[in-house]
């Protein structure tokens, strides 16, 4: 008898794509994929991700597909209500 040898998609990790939302497993802010795959100066499957910092300028850097976890796109109504105050408060400050 023959043993089969079947992957799960779940098992696998989830590759990122123009247009989703990571974050880098070390931690930091919401990022949106802007490139997904091979670029000219370096080997590999790379993500060019765009994302604002803390003073709201645009920020923009590449980062190895192994670095980031991918978030969900959605964000609930608690947490865009909790961002909203802290974004009040710290202009007040």
């Amino acid at each position: 008898m023959r043993d089969t040898h079947i992957e799960l998609a779940e098992n696998q990790p989830a590759t990122a794509g123009v247009g989703d939302v990571v974050t880098l497993k070390s931690g930091g802010p919401r990022m949106t994929v802007m490139h997904a795959g091979p670029v000219g100066f370096a080997e590999g499957h790379w993500l060019i991700c765009q994302w604002f910092d803390e003073r709201g300028e645009l920020r923009q850097d590449m980062f190895a597909q192994d670095m980031v976890q991918i978030e969900p796109r959605l964000i609930s109504a608690a947490v865009a209500k909790l961002r909203r105050s802290a974004t009040r408060a710290n202009r007040r400050a």
